[in-house]
């Protein structure tokens, strides 16, 4: 184990150790990401493709926000996955060795089945992104008891950033979906979009303080990437602030109780290499279409045909891992995005699901 996971792990232990439910939990979903590898290994050697570990899923493109600068703004909320295929979905990612599912949208909790799916495939361990407008002390309670979830709730600093970008009072609604999700004693954390505006005050320790203040077990940071209808190139980071705000994180998670990400540093790595395209992840919109990542709207597969083992198996996504320049990033924290023209006529090179050009 690293030095940096030993720092992260000691974290959570700072916030498990407080509570036997809490140790219980980090044991059980450590119980299950070790049984989940193993299946993952054994499945790998018999399917001609890459089975991800990690799904993101929009299970519904709706929301009840309108943030500016959202990914998934102007995409189809029609004919979403059905309850029963979505079903489906998890069961067959449970049988794969996927340990991890990522729900995203769009707001997941606008659909009332998702937390009795999770409740459901207590095999997987699901992060849910959400604005946290849903999060009710009984929301906070039953997410409790699933054992599987861990919800993440989207935030852009303090209360001027967060509405101005959110809408007004979307802040105090973040902080009172975190105090519900205390007092359940849920594991969580906060979800943060950086951008040229608010990465300044997103790096200090007076956020990291309140994020810790508030019982943030764990947090993320994602760069913004210039997608969508209406997008705002001036919220692109540079590589000197990117830079210097990755030290900032390394720095915290030295000295603060909480599990800090950044991405895309903390994915692309050393080698500069996205792990989207099916290599450790893929996404899986509301209609069932197979995308290389989130910010790219592009599928040649829809899991309604050949379900997740025709996405691991995709010739798509095969012909992306096998050209590394299409993986590597430079301008933007989104590789695939950053080549989304040569993504695009890769695609026509076969058949299946058109629905791009977001």
């Amino acid at each position: 184990m690293s030095k940096e996971e030993n720092v992260n792990y000691g974290a959570l232990w700072t916030w498990a150790r407080s509570s036997p439910r809490r140790i219980a939990f980090l044991l059980r979903i450590s119980w299950r990401h070790w049984r989940a590898m193993r299946r993952h290994r054994r499945k790998q050697r018999q399917i001609d493709g890459s089975v991800p570990s990690v799904l993101a899923i929009s299970a519904t493109m709706r929301c009840n926000y309108n943030c500016k600068g959202c990914y998934s703004r102007g995409r189809p909320t029609n004919d979403e996955l059905s309850t029963s295929e979505l079903d489906a979905l998890f069961s067959e990612a449970e049988g794969l060795g996927v340990h991890s599912i990522v729900l995203t949208g769009g707001e997941p909790f606008l659909r009332g089945d998702m937390l009795d799916l999770i409740i459901r495939h207590r095999r997987l361990l699901f992060f849910i992104i959400t604005n946290g407008s849903f999060i009710t002390p009984g929301t906070a309670h039953r997410i409790t008891r699933s054992g599987n979830a861990i919800p993440l709730v989207s935030i852009e600093g303090f209360a001027a950033d967060t509405d101005a970008r959110r809408h007004p009072g979307a802040h105090e609604t973040a902080l009172h979906a975190f105090a519900h999700l205390r007092k359940a004693q849920v594991l969580f954390g906060f979800v943060a979009t950086n951008t040229a505006v608010n990465t300044a005050q997103l790096g200090t320790d007076a956020f990291i303080d309140q994020m810790v203040a508030v019982g943030c077990a764990v947090g993320f940071f994602t760069e913004y990437v210039p997608c969508g209808p209406n997008p705002n190139p001036d919220w692109v980071l540079d590589e000197a602030i990117r830079a210097s705000f990755h030290k900032r994180i390394l720095d915290f998670r030295r000295s603060k109780p909480i599990v800090l990400s950044h991405f895309p540093d903390d994915e692309y790595g050393k080698e500069n290499r996205c792990t989207g395209a099916g290599r450790v992840s893929l996404h899986i919109n509301s209609q069932g279409d197979v995308e290389p990542c989130p910010f790219v709207s592009i599928a040649r597969e829809n899991i309604r045909h050949g379900g997740l083992v025709a996405a691991c198996e995709s010739p798509f996504l095969r012909a992306i891992r096998e050209q590394p320049v299409l993986l590597q990033r430079h301008r933007f924290p989104c590789s695939l995005f950053e080549h989304h023209a040569e993504l695009d006529r890769l695609a026509q090179q076969f058949g299946g699901p058109d629905r791009q050009k977001l």
